[in-house]
């Protein structure tokens, strides 16, 4: 069955009438959701189309009766300078954003020319089991970010815990302005140089994106969807391919490393 789009098509989906209450319709797609859930049919590639059916099916029948909020999620200037006691809240909000856990991951992409690059992200998640969707947040100026806008492929490389001076050559960002005071001069030089990587294969290129031939897992991904939000972009990827390597160490994270992207 198609993905509903109207009231009418989703009742009959879920197996209510139109006018069910509100209780009847999230019993019946709670059973629904139980039965047709990727993770209750891992060998079924149906699974994950079945539950955006029913996601669409109780969002058109809910839906109206949903209060809903347009957020402006372009960055905002800040019109006056905060108050005391809203700079200690400001303060307490960072601190306790700061402690959310990442991973570190190292993000691979290549240039239009096949040249491979890298950095290092934190704020990257799967969002999707079918398909495989991975959500990255890049600065609106990343080099990575353009690299990505060009050829469409992507990488990440998840460390082990003692790959955090691999993670550290990733750091430097490639354009130097991004840092206020530097000059040319203090551009990062190339950061694959000396480092082991693999490029996958690309249609339109010689190479593809790169993969540390260190790390502990690695996935690669297609982006399909670039979302503003603030001062980032979200890429929304679909994961094509990826491995965990015979590694006994835990993952960089976050919590190993110190490092803060966040607050």
């Amino acid at each position: 069955m198609p993905i509903p789009s109207t009231a009418a098509d989703a009742a009959a989906l879920l197996g209510v009438g139109v006018s069910a209450d509100r209780d009847t319709i999230r019993d019946r797609y709670r059973r629904l959701a139980r039965i047709y859930h990727p993770d209750a049919n891992p060998d079924d590639d149906a699974a994950g189309t079945r539950m955006l059916e029913l996601n669409a099916a109780i969002d058109l029948l809910l839906g109206a009766d949903t209060p809903t909020i347009d957020l402006d999620f372009e960055p905002q200037p800040r019109e006056r300078a905060l108050t005391p006691r809203e700079r200690r809240q400001d303060a307490r909000i960072r601190s306790a954003l700061q402690h959310l856990p990442y991973g570190i991951y190292v993000v691979g992409t290549v240039t239009s020319e096949g040249k491979p690059n890298a950095m290092v992200a934190d704020w990257v998640m799967q969002v999707s089991f079918k398909p495989r969707i991975l959500c990255v947040s890049f600065e609106r100026d990343a080099t990575s970010l353009k690299n990505l806008r060009e050829t469409r492929q992507l990488t990440i490389s998840l460390l082990p815990e003692s790959g955090m001076d691999l993670a550290a050559k990733f750091l430097q960002p490639s354009d130097p302005s991004k840092i206020e005071g530097r000059s040319a001069e203090f551009a990062a030089p190339d950061k694959m140089r000396g480092v082991a990587y693999v490029q996958l294969e690309h249609p339109d290129l010689e190479g593809g994106a790169p993969v540390l031939e260190d790390s502990l897992a690695w996935v690669a991904a297609e982006a399909q969807q670039f979302i503003p939000i603030g001062e980032h972009i979200l890429a929304l990827c679909r994961v094509f391919d990826g491995d965990a390597l015979p590694i006994d160490e835990g993952p960089l994270t976050s919590l190993y490393t110190g490092w803060h992207y966040g607050g």
